[in-house]
Order: C-alpha cells, then structure tokens, then sequence
C-alpha cells in the first residue's frame, strides 16, 4: 500500500479529487483503536518498569509514551463519522494552500503546511519538530515529527491500517519549495504506529528512505518494537508500507534515537543503528532475586539489497547494569557515516554513571570487512545548560553531529563530530538540579585517519561569551560536507537576546577542514521556546537534532536544512534553509 501523491492534489485534478473523496468515511473502527491501544500500552508498561534516570534518557520511545496517553483517553473520538469527515474535508480544503505558500524569507521556506494545524482541534495544538533532511540532485526530502499527522494519517488512509506520527514534505527544485506530503505511510497493520524519530537517506535522485521507531502486532497479537524504514522510489512523493530493520519483543525492549544511512560506494549497502533498552536479562542474566538485569546497548543493522533483508544485531557498545545497586555506564543517540571506500563509522554519547550529571563523552568505532573496531573517545563534553535544560526548560542532553567528507576531493575521508559545549561559561545557579548553568558553544573537532586521532575542538560560532555578565547558547548543530569538501553547520542562537532567550537561526561554512567557520543569522525572526506545544509529543523538548545535509550523489554543491521555528499562527513548524 503506497501513501496518496500529493501531486494529484496541486494540479488539475485537484476538485475532482475533492469532489470524490470529501464525503468518504475516514472513521476507524473500533477493533483498530483497540489493537492500536495494545501496541500502546505494551510500550507504556515497558517504559514504567524502568528506572526513572533511564526514563529520562529516552527520546521517541517517550514520545509513544506520551501519545499512549493521549491515545488511552482520546482514542475512541477517531471513531465518530461526524468527526472523521469534519477531519478529512478540512485537510483536503486546504491542501491547496501548500503549493502557494509563500518564502518566509528568500532562503527560508516551508516544509509543513501551517495551515492545517489548528483545524481539528483548538485546544490540541500541532507540532513540527526534530528534521531531517536528505538531497540527491535536485530532489530534497524532509522527514519530521508531526502530531498532526495523527489526523492527517486518519484522513488520507480512510482510517484504515496503521497510524503515523511522522511527516514529510518533498522538492525537486533543489528546496526552492516544498510540498507537505502529509503523514508518513503506516501500513495496513491496524495495531502498527510510526513514532516516528526520522532520518532521511537517499541513493539516487528517485531512490529515497524514511527510518523511524515502529511499534506493532505480530500474527499473534504480541506487541513488537522495531526500527523501519518506508522506501520511495519517486524522488519522496510517495513510499512504501515500513519494513522492519530491526524487531525484538516489546514487553522487554524500548528501541530509540534510530539513525540511518546509504553506502555512497555501493548504494544497496543500508545501515541502521538504535539504542536498545534491554530488561529481558538474556544477556545479563538475573539478579539474587532472580529479577533481569538491565542492559543498554548501541546496535546496529546492516542490509546489502536496499533495505530488503537485514543482519542480526552488531553490538557497538554495552552496559550491563550494577546487581546490587541497578546503576550502570548510560549511552544514547547514536549517529553513522560511511566514506566514500565504504567504511562505516558509528559514534555516541557515553552519559557516564551518573547521569545527568558525570562527565560526558562521544565515543566512534569503524566497521570495516565486518569487523567493528574498539570504541575511541573523540571529544569529552561539558554539558551545557543545568545538564538536561536549557534556559526555557527544555532539554538538550544529546546535543552532537557526525559526518565524513565522500566528495572524491582531496579532503576525502575526513570525519567531523559537532556538538554543544558549555565548558568556556558556567556560573551559579541555584534553580539548576546542580547548581549551575552553562552556556554552550558549538565546538568541533576532526580527524583525518578514519577516526583514531582527533584535533581541536575548535569553536564553530564567532562570538565570545561575556566574562561580566551571562552568556549566550549555540545549541543542536547539524554538519555535513559537500562536493567541494567545503563543511557547513547550522545551529539554534541566542547571542541577540541579552537575555538568553529569543532563538535565532546561524550557519556557516569552512573551506580549511573545520579549522575555522564563517557565521551568520540567516535572517529569520527570533521566536520563543517552543515545546509542549499540544497534548501528544513528549512536552520537554524542542527535538534532539536538525540534520543538515549537501547532495548526497554530489552533482550540487552547498547545503540543505530542516528546523523548526514559530511561526505567527502560534505553533511549532518546520521549515527549510539552503545556502552555499
């Protein structure tokens, strides 16, 4: 089952498209809102048996924690007719309104369409938030976490098969314009959800993948949980039902943070990574009381035919936790890259053992010939903010990029790792959980020997942080490499607001390896915090990332990027800047 082109309804055919569907039922039935609810409450009850310093650390798993609840109380309105045609009338209304949106500056542009998100409930509220984006030629797609997409999914698949929590918007002028494409296609598994957590990934400019967190019913009834990825084969105008990469049992696992990425020496070589929350006890064992012993572990899959069949789980990292005590060594947020000769590269964020508040670090290894390489630490961070938040109270604890340059230039097979550090500013503070508050830079650090030695880390933004006064944050940065070898990041900014708190958006480029970065604001109106922005997303954050990104098959240089920013109607959306 392929997700609606929205192409067909931007063009000629657009009311007739109208006419014919506008008064389809879209209603679910009830048997799907109660196979969704198991998938829901299985994930639910897993997340309830950890320990509330691992509950802390999850991403897209507290997200389907989140819409659990939403779904327990409010699930059963999807099943009114009223209620579902009032829901697919106003989406396919104003789905002409994407097509015409207009710049929000002449290198911003929208991703979503704004115009949808308070259409079916005033007191909801709609969110947009931790893109990714991925260009081959002049085709851009754009993947993003969307609570609309709960109604959008109801809608554009007549309440029928699996629901999304994830959307997408696709170009193929290079991102001079978007088209929403609406939800991200679920399936026809009624109990399935996409809770999305996208990265986008592409092989050739019609060849495009979609990975997400996937929770599910086998034949049986059992709950599953699993990292997917949807397959477009028209440059992201439409995709496939979701394969699984990965699947393990749902009443001892929480798969999160997935990353993904495509081979650029052989494009059929796929690899997915994932931080599994293990309370099984297969590897651990049990404690004195016969109780699992908790693990946390960085995997990762790999597929050699585009995506159709997958290894068994290769293990980067793992921690088994203490017997006596249940604490152990913490990691999250994986992130790969692959070089041009086709080495790939895993990286993440050891959280050390007492999390959040020891010392951190990020740590790579290779995997080459199927062989994985001890881990090397490459950077140790100085967690900004109170070690969670940042100032606006929302957090900000996996703040780190990765790329490798594949542009077949002479700086070919140099890795870059990003990320936000607060080490040049701390002062007291004591509404902190630990006394303490620091404003983050944007530092990082290269190497050009597959990742064993690293330089610097060097300071990305030009600002100094003020010795007398309180300074500034430069947070969530996205890098990527381009066909001249020439770097680019971006990054959220508060250097204008005296008072640290207005948002700006700042990128830069690097001609010298990362040994020095251009800055500039973009240009776009500061806006506020947003988060808790409507009653299904996790309600303490903004998003873990923005993933910027140049042309993959390297025919264009400059890069490409998602983020999300408020607009004037009040909510969160994502929107999309490029630049040389």
């Amino acid at each position: 089952m392929k997700s609606p082109t929205l192409t067909s309804l931007l063009v000629g055919t657009f009311a007739t498209v109208l006419l014919v569907c506008s008064f389809g039922q879209a209603q679910m039935s009830v048997e799907k809102v109660n196979a969704l609810n198991k998938t829901l409450q299985a994930a639910k009850a897993n997340y309830n048996k950890m320990k509330p310093r691992t509950q802390k650390m999850l991403d897209g798993a507290a997200n389907i924690v989140a819409f659990a609840n939403f779904w327990e109380k409010h699930g059963m309105s999807f099943t009114d007719p009223l209620f579902a045609a009032r829901v697919k009338s106003s989406l396919q209304a104003s789905r002409l309104a994407a097509s015409t949106a207009a710049p929000v500056i002449p290198s911003v542009v929208p991703a979503s369409n704004p115009v949808n998100d308070v259409e079916f409930s005033s007191f909801g509220g709609f969110t947009q938030n931790e893109t990714s984006t991925a260009r081959c030629g002049n085709n851009v797609v754009v993947g993003f976490n969307d609570s609309g997409s709960v109604f959008e999914t109801q809608a554009f698949f007549d309440g029928i098969g699996g629901q999304s929590l994830a959307g997408f918007a696709f170009s193929s002028n290079g991102g001079a314009s978007f088209t929403d494409g609406g939800a991200l296609n679920p399936g026809p598994n009624n109990g399935a959800f996409i809770a999305s957590d996208p990265v986008l990934s592409c092989a050739d400019a019609n060849t495009f993948f979609y990975s997400e967190l996937f929770d599910f019913l086998d034949n049986t009834g059992n709950p599953l949980t699993a990292v997917s990825l949807n397959k477009s084969t028209d440059g992201g105008q439409t995709w496939s039902d979701p394969v699984p990469a990965v699947t393990k049992d749902a009443f001892t696992h929480s798969l999160d943070k997935p990353w993904s990425t495509v081979d650029p020496s052989n494009h059929k070589i796929i690899y997915v990574s994932y931080t599994d929350f293990d309370g099984s006890g297969t590897v651990c064992g049990v404690d004195k009381f016969k109780n699992p012993i908790f693990r946390t572990a960085i995997e990762f899959v790999q597929s050699k035919d585009g995506g159709k069949t997958w290894s068994a789980p290769h293990v980067a990292i793992e921690f088994c936790a203490d017997p006596n005590t249940g604490i152990s060594g913490a990691i999250q947020g994986s992130q790969l890259a692959v070089n041009s000769k086709g080495v790939m590269y895993i990286s993440w964020v050891n959280l050390g053992t007492n999390f959040p508040f020891s010392a951190r670090s990020i740590q790579i290894s290779s995997f080459k010939g199927g062989v994985l390489s001890a881990p090397v630490t490459a950077a140790v961070i100085v967690p900004g903010g109170d070690s969670f938040f940042l100032q606006g109270e929302f957090r900000d604890f996996l703040d780190m990029a990765m790329t490798v340059d594949h542009s077949g230039t002479p700086s070919d097979g140099t890795l870059y790792l990003s990320w936000a550090d607060g080490r040049d500013k701390i002062v007291p503070d004591p509404f902190g959980s630990d006394g303490a508050y620091a404003f983050d830079d944007v530092l990082l650090s290269q190497s050009f020997d597959g990742g064993n030695t690293w330089f610097g880390p060097f300071k990305v933004n030009s600002d100094i942080q003020p010795r007398l006064a309180n300074g500034h944050d430069h947070y969530q940065v996205g890098v990527a490499v381009d066909s001249r070898g020439v770097v680019g990041a971006c990054w959220y900014d508060r250097r204008a607001d005296v008072e640290n708190f207005a948002i700006r958006r700042h990128c830069g480029e690097s001609t010298n390896n990362g040994f020095s970065f251009s800055d500039a604001d973009i240009g776009l109106a500061p806006f506020a915090p947003t988060h808790s922005g409507d009653i299904i997303l996790n309600p303490v954050y903004m998003g873990d990332y923005d993933q910027l990104t140049s042309d993959f098959t390297n025919a264009n240089t400059g890069f490409v990027g998602a983020f999300q920013t408020q607009t004037t109607r009040g909510n969160p959306d994502a929107v999309v800047h490029g630049f040389n």
